[in-house]
């Protein structure tokens, strides 16, 4: 193989990044990112830093330590997305975001949602609780594609479909969905489109005013690199207004906070916050808060295009190697995740054998899963491929 033209892709130095900021490639070829993502150091000693604070009570009382501090990481996270502050809302995972749609529209007998039939549990089990309720859910069919088209959606869509959710990037197979033009056709149709960005944010740039979605939701444990804990929301203005409050905290009215505790007043914020329950785990937002500072300080666009070109190269390279890359190879469908196989490997030994040599990847549904990241090199890609059967 040639030397690679990483180097010259992106305009932050990959060694040194690995050195400072990445203890998992002293040990680790670490390509499992799409199961978890392991934190960088800022996040590491942000989150000692604030313990040790807890732990000698010198945090600020009350509003001083969730308030103010809440306000700026929220601030930086509607950054990240490209949206406003208002818009934006922290929940503890995916499945919590994407419940405040399916618990909290009015939804009546017939009404239908329509997702991917190859999408994550999460992303599913919201919309099937509802059958109870007489909602309908279509599933998009895959059909051995590793894909679906805009024309596959509009297929299923009736004057009852009032949602579309999917994922921005498949967590299986890679797939980044064409979002911009399934927001087209759902606001023609009145439907909502929502997004679950967890296999996404971090690798992929994240746009909600591009994108067109309605809902997007991010856990940040994968590509953020930002551990278990804090899902990034973006509800839309027009969202909110039509949302009932599924799980109403003390957080969720307008005055916080209030003059009296126990002057209870039920007038609903009209920020996002109003779906906090009530305040959400601040180790967990402050460390989230130093993986954005790091990421925005290298430029979600040059980070994008670091994975795109390393996953190009690790494609050809499994290709040259007489592997299956059944992920889509079309520029706009790629992502950081790429799934593969080979006949008459069996992927579950082959697994064990790379956990053995520490090169880590995941097997779903049958294919072996490599979820590449910005400061992944050279040298982790040819592990990877000294491990592999010829």
């Amino acid at each position: 193989m040639e030397a690679s033209p990483l180097s010259k892709a992106v305009g932050f130095d990959v060694a040194s990044l690995r050195k400072e900021q990445f203890r998992v490639t002293e040990k680790w070829t670490w390509f499992n990112h799409a199961t978890f993502g392991p934190p960088p150091r800022t996040y590491v000693e942000t989150i000692e830093d604030f313990a040790h604070k807890m732990a000698g009570a010198e945090l600020p009382e009350g509003a001083g330590l969730w308030g103010d501090a809440l306000d700026r990481v929220r601030a930086k996270a509607a950054q990240f997305f490209n949206c406003n502050v208002d818009d934006v809302a922290f929940l503890k995972s995916t499945a919590e975001g994407i419940g405040v749609v399916a618990l909290g529209l009015d939804w009546r007998s017939g009404d239908q949602v329509i997702a991917y039939d190859q999408a994550f549990p999460a992303d599913v089990y919201p919309w099937m609780n509802l059958a109870s309720r007489g909602v309908e859910l279509r599933l998009i069919a895959d059909r051995g594609r590793q894909r679906f088209d805009v024309e596959d959606v509009e297929a299923l869509m009736t004057p009852r479909t009032r949602v579309v959710c999917l994922e921005m990037v498949n967590f299986g197979n890679g797939f980044r969905a064409p979002l911009a033009e399934v927001a087209r056709l759902c606001h023609e149709r009145g439907a909502w489109l929502v997004v679950d960005a967890t296999q996404a944010a971090g690798a992929m740039r994240v746009d909600v005013q591009e994108s067109g979605c309605d809902v997007l939701v991010a856990h940040g444990y994968k590509f953020m690199m930002s551990g278990w804990g804090t899902a990034i929301c973006y509800f839309a203005p027009h969202v909110r207004s039509r949302l009932g409050v599924p799980e109403p905290g003390w957080k969720s009215v307008q005055k916080i906070p209030p003059p009296s505790l126990v002057d209870y007043k039920l007038d609903w914020a009209a920020e996002a916050r109003r779906f906090e329950p009530g305040i959400p785990d601040m180790m967990s937002i402050f460390g989230t808060e130093a993986v954005i500072d790091l990421m925005t300080s290298l430029g979600t666009r040059q980070i994008e295009d670091r994975v795109m070109e390393y996953g190009a190269e690790v494609t050809e390279a499994l290709e040259d190697m007489k592997w299956s890359v059944v992920s889509s190879h079309r520029n706009a469908e790629r992502s950081g995740i790429i799934s593969v196989q080979r006949e008459g490997v069996d992927m579950d030994q082959l697994n064990h054998r790379l956990q053995e040599r520490y090169v880590a990847c995941a097997v779903r549904e049958g294919r072996m899963r490599i979820s590449m990241h910005f400061y992944n090199d050279r040298s982790d890609l040819e592990r990877l491929l000294d491990c592999l059967p010829d």
